[in-house]
């Protein structure tokens, strides 16, 4: 890490009661940051606080709350402010997922994801940047986001088409707010073995298993430090692992690349399919001939 920018500061993080929230609020703990957690689960919060809290001699304040209610959000928001004296960075980093085959995809899933990353995201950060833009030394703003959100892959049409408007939030931001002394990071994790990755992958279509099989699983502790030391090295991207650095640096470069891979490991995910089929269809008696 070149420089620590979080020393003595107020940081905002959405998600932060468990999996890389929790991860990154405690590194900013670590590196002396005062931290404010939002969640859902009282629980979980409570459990939260206390490990941040262990980090060192901070502040650290938790408030129960589901980011796509954005008057509760708002209040939220304003008791961080009120509690902090002010709001020096924010990561935006609640997020859901629920894969399948866009046609079986339940409406109402639909909806959670839309609401959530990215509805979520920007009742955030809308209700956040104002405070931010007390501060005469500036701050930042950081959102989570994946590299589903540039890569079309099989299985997350509503997942990735959220991300991928936090992209273009993100681009947006930092032209409307870099010369007011506001960075925006936009944060690329890898798979992480979270609870929510946990249960997103008992829902992945054949083809979608097929597809991201072979890449290396990350812990959030190692997903959350890497982010955190991006922000403060001021990276506009921060991608964390090196099969998603691949992946975005082929679709830059060799965008056939990743088309050709989908492409094979669809066939190899159909073609085995049918072979299980066929093979669970036969009669014992064939199966003993053979």
């Amino acid at each position: 890490m070149i420089l620590n920018p979080f020393k003595d500061k107020n940081v905002l993080v959405t998600g932060g009661s468990k999996g890389i929230g929790l991860e990154m609020a405690k590194e900013l703990g670590r590196l002396g940051a005062n931290v404010a957690i939002l969640a859902r689960n009282k629980d979980d919060l409570e459990s939260a606080k206390e490990q941040i809290e262990s980090s060192g001699n901070i502040r650290v304040v938790a408030y129960a709350c589901d980011v796509t209610d954005s008057e509760t959000l708002n209040d939220c928001i304003n008791m961080v402010r009120f509690e902090f004296g002010s709001i020096d960075g924010v990561i935006a980093n609640t997020g859901y997922c629920h894969p399948g085959n866009f046609h079986e995809i339940n409406i109402k899933d639909f909806d959670r994801q839309i609401d959530t990353n990215l509805k979520g995201t920007v009742y955030t950060l809308r209700y956040a940047i104002p405070y931010i833009l007390e501060n005469d030394l500036g701050g930042f703003v950081a959102i989570t986001s994946s590299p589903a959100g540039s890569a079309g892959i099989f299985g997350f049409s509503a997942y990735g088409a959220t991300k991928g408007a936090l992209n273009n939030l993100a681009h947006v931001l930092r032209q409307e707010y870099g010369d007011k002394k506001i960075r925006v990071h936009l944060l690329m994790p890898p798979d992480t073995d979270t609870p929510g990755y946990r249960e997103e992958i008992r829902l992945y279509p054949p083809e979608t298993k097929s597809i991201l099989d072979g890449g290396p699983l990350m812990t959030p502790e190692a997903v959350g430090k890497k982010l955190i030391r991006g922000i403060a090295n001021q990276k506009s991207v921060v991608v964390v692992g090196g099969m998603s650095k691949f992946l975005l640096i082929s679709l830059r470069l060799a965008p056939y690349i990743w088309e050709r891979y989908v492409s094979w490991k669809k066939k190899s995910a159909r073609k085995s399919a049918e072979e299980n089929e066929i093979a669970a269809n036969q009669s014992p008696s064939e199966s003993t001939d053979e």
